[in-house]
């Protein structure tokens, strides 16, 4: 019986992390918290301001009336 119980998973080793080890990944998950933290305040910010212009009715640009094209006559294309 406790040979089948062993061989149905495979075998677990552990790795002992030495004390810079450990602070380095400490330290790793304390920025990587911080920098989501930081994400999480911008996009809350960005929804104030967005939400402070709909409540003082601020509408969107107006439709300009700029072209990506050149004004005047399309040139032709030469035919090989």
């Amino acid at each position: 019986m406790q040979e089948s119980a062993s061989s149905l998973g495979p075998q677990v080793e552990k790795e002992v992390l030495s004390w810079p080890d450990f602070f380095l990944e400490v330290a790793r998950g304390v920025l990587v918290a911080a920098g989501l933290l930081l994400l999480w305040v911008m996009e809350s910010a960005r929804n104030r301001f967005f939400r402070l212009l709909d409540r003082l009715k601020v509408r969107a640009r107006p439709k300009s009336k700029a072209s990506a094209f050149p004004p005047g006559p399309v040139p032709k294309l030469k035919q090989p």
